[in-house]
């Protein structure tokens, strides 16, 4: 059953070690899949069976059902979203496609409002540079995380490809605002052809 969480969306905008053969989750965009490679993100992040993982910024869930995937029936995704008409999106899904591990959450500006102390780890995915108050975000998000539980940050980086109008952050951008959070980087993935992948930790 897919329930709701939150009662208000105000802000504009917010992986797998084992892989089971493609299914209608994942396999509706291949031209996107061979760019971004969700299940070599996932399985560099760690992701696993049972785990966790709130997705902010999840759209209309083209990385929620890889996420699905990745923690099986035993896990959980919470996917996070401003649009009430994008989470319908990936609740209509859920029913069409039987996906019973996808809980929808209408967030607020600096709260993705994930319950506390439940997730195992967090992704955004091409959402950061969008944020209006990144760092407000992260402080909002932290709450949710269990101890040592990594946030996983994937962004396209305009040193890698043609950005004609300047939307997206430089590598070292994205360093700074991270470096102004609650949170601190421990790496940076870069085997992706368009985007980085900041691997962040709460600071102790």
């Amino acid at each position: 059953m897919i329930k709701m969480v939150g009662k208000r969306a105000l802000w504009p905008f917010i992986l797998l070690s084992l892989v089971a053969s493609p299914g209608p989750a994942q396999s509706r965009d291949a031209a996107r899949d061979k760019i971004e490679q969700p299940d070599k993100v996932m399985e560099a992040t760690g992701v696993k069976p049972g785990m966790v993982i709130g997705e902010i910024g999840a759209g209309q869930g083209y990385f929620t059902f890889w996420l699905s995937q990745g923690v099986g029936k035993s896990g959980k995704v919470y996917a996070n979203d401003i649009s009430g008409s994008a989470l319908a999106a990936i609740e209509r899904r859920c029913e069409s496609e039987k996906v019973s591990n996808i809980e929808t959450v209408l967030g607020a500006l600096e709260d993705p409002r994930f319950p506390p102390a439940s997730l195992d780890m967090a992704f955004m995915v091409n959402v950061f540079h969008d944020l209006e108050r990144p760092v407000e975000l992260l402080a909002g998000l932290l709450p949710a995380m269990k101890p040592g539980a990594p946030v996983v940050v994937m962004d396209r980086d305009p040193a890698r490809f043609k950005d004609a109008h300047g939307h997206f952050l430089a590598r070292d951008e994205v360093e700074r605002m991270i470096g102004r959070s609650v949170f601190e980087l421990v790496r940076v993935e870069t085997f992706l052809r368009d985007h980085n992948l900041y691997i962040l930790r709460a600071r102790r």
